[in-house]
């Protein structure tokens, strides 16, 4: 298995760009070994057809020295020949296609494919990555902040080109590589990693909601579907069109743990989001808890699904906002409503007690969940898990607490102990270290606190819990990055020595 992904790095590295050879559309044994297939042999149409109709397109298409061409017409979408599709559909799987765009030109490669969702004008519905002379077709400045240029999963997600190795051959053939692992979905160009994002998520949805897919039911996030090559009227070359479907036991390995690690916004109070997400790609952490100066109450829908696409660029996602604090009525309103046009599920909360009936009929009209956040002894309000499980346990069951342990702690509880008695309405959780279980203590490190977090992650496991173990880091907090990486890597660390073989 080490091999084999290893195998896969370096053929990605390679990025196969080069113009129509006699080695083209073959597989070497070691490929074929591998689980590689051709889904096009470069001399006939078998394994394709239509989008829209039953046979391979009689015009429009030719094969023309071991290259796919698509013939030049009007610059429409799929109105000569029109889009080909797999005559099957795939799951999991790393598609490579070699790609040779001409001037002006505009085409795509798409996947999770329903030809059936389309039967009108147009393009066949499903996620693309887009092929476009950026300098030459108005489309590369449509869109937001160029989730239509060259390799954007178009309309949603924009290109990252600042990787180093990043380059684009105008003039001669380049690989496109799609990966897809579950919901996990991957873009690279010549061997770089250019997009990358998780699908069936609220963030992906919002996404969609502000994308030309809005009406389109459940967007991208069908299990399998066709692969097609787009016919956008303009001349485009495919060559090298093979894949390595992916079985379950070649997915990437999961730690077996249903709980994930993130981020909560408020580490990053004196730090844009884009130092933000620099910090969680280079930490491998990808949720997080969405604060209210990084996206203001009062976006806009464009600038809700623009910070969506920069979250989405780095692989993050953004599941839940807050914590909001609400003192009256027009501010739970407000509360809610943003929550709805961000597409999340989750509020982290501090609501005024009087307010917790208003806060609990807003729940049942949304349904969405709300997580009390607890403060310690240092706010009267919600001070443990204790006081944020009284005031919940008679509301609707979508009311429920973020259990920040720190605060926990340091009010003289046991969150290992809280964890077991309210899990059933622990709905997010905030991982912190401090020095001592009374309001001195103060946040340190992950692991050189008093907090036993071997005992807590058991626990995590024992009421299997599955959201989101996010850090809130509150310690030298305007430089906070060595003591972010060290409570990481620590609490990784612990969840791998704590699994019980």
């Amino acid at each position: 298995m080490k091999n084999t992904i290893i195998t896969i790095i370096i053929m990605i590295a390679m990025g196969f760009a080069r113009e129509a050879k006699s080695n083209d559309n073959t597989l070497t044994p070691k490929e074929a070994a591998e689980g590689w297939t051709l889904l096009w042999d470069g001399r006939t149409t078998d394994g394709w057809r239509g989008a829209k109709i039953a046979s391979f397109p009689a015009h429009g298409w030719s094969i023309d020295n071991g290259m796919l061409r698509v013939h030049k017409s009007s610059g429409a979408e799929s109105t000569n020949g029109g889009d080909i599709v797999t005559t099957r559909k795939y799951r999991n799987f790393i598609l490579h296609v070699d790609f040779k765009i001409t001037n002006g030109a505009n085409s795509g490669i798409k996947y999770f494919v329903d030809p059936d969702l389309n039967r009108g004008e147009g393009s066949a519905i499903g996620c693309e990555f887009q092929l476009l002379d950026d300098d030459n077709h108005p489309d590369a400045k449509l869109g937001v902040k160029g989730n239509r240029t060259l390799g954007a999963l178009y309309d949603l997600i924009p290109p990252d080109r600042n990787t180093p190795g990043y380059r684009f051959d105008k003039n001669g053939f380049n690989t496109a590589t799609i990966i897809v692992e579950g919901n996990r979905v991957r873009h690279f160009l010549n061997g770089i990693k250019i997009v990358e994002y998780i699908r069936n998520t609220p963030a992906f949805n919002a996404l969609v909601a502000y994308s030309k897919y809005a009406g389109w039911p459940n967007f991208g996030n069908a299990p399998e579907g066709h692969i097609l090559l787009q016919d956008h009227g303009d001349e485009v070359f495919f060559k090298n069109i093979k894949i390595k479907e992916l079985s379950g036991e070649q997915l990437p390995p999961e730690t077996g743990d249903p709980f994930k690690i993130g981020m909560a916004g408020y580490t990053f109070v004196h730090f844009d989001i884009d130092k933000t997400l620099e910090t969680m790609r280079k930490t491998n952490v990808h949720y997080l808890c969405i604060k209210d100066f990084h996206l203001p109450l009062n976006s806009t829908d464009e600038q809700i699904a623009a910070f969506h696409a920069k979250l989405a660029a780095s692989g993050v996602t953004g599941y839940a906002v807050g914590p909001i604090y609400m003192k009256t009525e027009a501010e739970v309103d407000r509360a809610f409503d943003y929550a709805r046009r961000v597409g999340v599920g989750l509020i982290v909360g501090v609501p005024n007690h009087e307010l917790l009936p208003y806060v609990n009929q807003k729940v049942k009209q949304y349904d969405v969940r709300y997580a009390i956040h607890l403060h310690g002894p240092d706010i009267a309000l919600y001070p443990d898990a204790d006081d944020a499980w009284h005031h919940t346990k008679d509301l609707d069951p979508r009311m429920g607490i973020c259990l920040d342990i720190g605060h926990d702690t340091r009010n003289g509880k046991d969150p290992v102990a809280d964890l077991k008695k309210y899990h059933s309405r622990v709905f997010d959780i905030h991982i912190k270290d401090v020095t001592e279980a009374s309001k001195a203590g103060y946040s340190v490190e992950i692991g050189r606190g008093v907090i036993d977090f071997p005992a807590f992650i058991r626990a995590l496991r024992e009421v299997g819990y599955s959201g989101v173990c996010s850090l809130e880091h509150e310690k030298d907090m305007k430089d906070p990055f060595a003591g972010i990486s060290e409570s990481i890597g620590y609490f990784r660390g612990a969840s791998q020595l704590t699994i019980d073989y």
